[in-house]
This record gives structure tokens, sequence and C-alpha cells, in this order.
């Protein structure tokens, strides 16, 4: 029982510790209220990353020159994006999840809120309207996300990047 102190019955210097130490204190509480199958290497929780993982652009290298094709997709996007009809989401066609065996999905001009949870993407995706509960809008950046795992991106991120450290797959046809 010594071991497990009241909170009120510990001395005054130590009732409120500083800031740093606070918050290096409870690191360990959020490992200890980890899910039963986060230790699976196999399982699909384990696959889902930090809601804080974000994937920059790249950075273009210092020079004039740019490519047409870029310049191209950036008007291109900022066409479907000011256009109200635009769809907000679609199917990214050759990129597959090999966990849950779906279609990588994104959601344009959005980024995932930090309390998505595995969970609610196995019982929402691939279904936009319910998704968007758990969406928070940011312009230029994507939403992806599978049955199993999602990440949020800016919209010049490469798919590699954007796949790393996931299950999913840039399929070539």
């Amino acid at each position: 029982m010594p071991a497990h102190r009241a909170a009120g019955s510990q001395p005054p210097a130590a009732a409120h510790p500083p800031p740093a130490a606070a918050a290096a204190a409870a690191e360990p509480a959020a490992e200890e209220d980890s899910d039963w199958d986060d230790e699976d290497a196999g399982g699909a929780a384990s696959a889902a990353p930090d809601a804080s993982a974000f994937v920059p652009a790249p950075v273009a290298a210092a020079g004039p020159a740019q490519s047409l094709g870029n310049d191209m997709d950036d008007l291109l996007a900022e066409l479907t994006t000011n256009d109200p009809a635009a769809v907000p989401h679609s199917m990214v066609q050759g990129f597959h999840c090999t966990g849950c065996d779906f279609q990588v999905m994104r959601c344009e001009d959005f980024v995932w809120a930090e309390d998505v949870e595995y969970m609610f993407l196995r019982n929402n995706y691939p279904t936009f309207d319910k998704l968007r509960r758990r969406l928070v809008r940011k312009q230029g950046c994507l939403a992806y996300c599978c049955q199993c795992s999602w990440k949020s991106a800016h919209r010049g991120a490469p798919l590699a990047d954007v796949a790393d450290g996931l299950r999913w797959r840039v399929l070539s046809f």
C-alpha cells in the first residue's frame, strides 16, 4: 500500500510538477493504456499511424526551372477545388492496402483529426459523409485512409512518402 499514495498525501512541492515533468510522466501512462492487440505484429491496429503524423511536400530544388506538369497539376487542383460541384474525395487508382485489402481513399483539402481511431475507420470506410466527422478542412492537404490506417499529407507529397510506415503499396499496372 505504501506504493500507492492518495493525491492529497503528496508533499506540496511535488503536487504541481513543472509542465515538462508532467509531460514526461504522462508518456509511460500512455503506453500502459495500449490495446490488447497493439503488440501483435500482424494485427491491423498496429498499422495505424500516429495521429500527428503528417507527410510534408518535398522541398523543391533551388532553381528557376519548374516542371510544366507541376504547374498544370496546381492549376487543375485550383479549378476543381473552387468548383462547388467538385467531389472532395476519391479512391486513389493503384494505391492499395495489403493489411485490409482495400483501396486507399483520398479526401481533398482535409486532414485527419487527432481523435481518429482504428474502429472508426472499420465502421465508416468508404462512406465520405461518415468519415467527414473526423476530418478537418485544411487547404492544400490530403487525408488518406483505408479500412485500417490513415494519414494526412501535403498535396505535393509523393504517394511513396505517404505510404511510408504503413502497409500501403503503389501498384503498377
